[in-house]
């Protein structure tokens, strides 16, 4: 169970957003999720009151005595991540403080692309720092360099290309001698194939470009998308959020 606590006065923007937070978690984690929501802040006082487990919260900071409620559900809960939607008008200096720790930020007015781009990359990384490194879990390579152990969580895509197997991490790229069909045995279900030659981690998504033939993850890093993968990819997306919609675009 992944607990959030949803703080935000307009209605639509608190629709919007749970609406990305139930997708995201269906994409990127069996888990279930329970999302509290409110539109005022005497009400999350009385919330964590009652000492409700809680994993994630998103607040809004439009003024002093929403700064002042960050400060008390950080206290409240020490280790749990904290994404704000701040007002542009504040100065950032009243908020991203130490005492707060914010490590997700969506300045308002948000557009629904940034909005969904951000809550995404929030639970994606919170979802991924809970994953314990194993070799249960990682891809064992060994080559010249000796013998290498790469959480899956890590990767970003694999690629086959030149009689070899390239795992691509964020800002490095290791490689072995092997085919998909054998390190695809190896993978989790949240790596899926996006074309002969490539198979992506669903943890790093950010959105797919059918116009483009692309899939665009996280860090501008970007993968092909052939036409034979599109309708399984798309079945794939339907099925664990029905709103398959949030990912795609023509």
């Amino acid at each position: 169970m992944i607990d959030i606590l949803l703080y935000d006065r307009d209605k639509k923007e608190r629709e919007r957003i749970s609406s990305r937070l139930s997708d995201s978690v269906a994409v990127l984690s069996d888990e279930h999720l329970k999302c509290r929501s409110f539109d005022a802040s005497e009400e999350v006082y009385k919330h964590l009151e009652k000492e409700n487990p809680l994993d994630l919260s998103l607040l809004e900071v439009s003024g002093d005595e929403d700064i002042a409620l960050t400060k008390h559900v950080r206290e409240f809960r020490e280790q749990a991540d904290m994404m704000l939607m701040a007002d542009g008008r504040i100065s950032p200096m009243k908020y991203m403080t130490p005492d707060i720790r914010a490590c997700s930020l969506l300045l308002k007015p948000f557009s629904d692309d940034e909005m969904k781009t951000v809550v995404h990359e929030f639970v994606a990384s919170y979802i991924r720092k809970r994953e314990t490194p194993s070799e249960e879990n990682s891809i064992v390579i060994e080559n010249r360099d000796g013998r290498i152990v790469v959480p899956l969580s890590q990767i970003y895509y694999i690629e086959a290309r030149e009689k070899k197997v390239f795992f691509r991490l964020r800002d490095r790229e290791y490689s072995k001698y092997d085919t998909l069909e054998n390190v695809k045995k190896q993978l989790s279900s949240v790596f899926i194939q996006s074309h002969r030659s490539f198979i992506f981690n669903m943890q790093y998504l950010d959105r797919i470009r059918l116009s483009d033939n692309a899939v665009y993850l996280e860090h501008g890093i970007i993968v092909p998308l052939s036409r034979s993968f599109k309708a399984p990819i798309k079945e794939h997306l339907n099925g664990l959020s029905g709103k398959r919609d949030n990912y795609f675009k023509e």
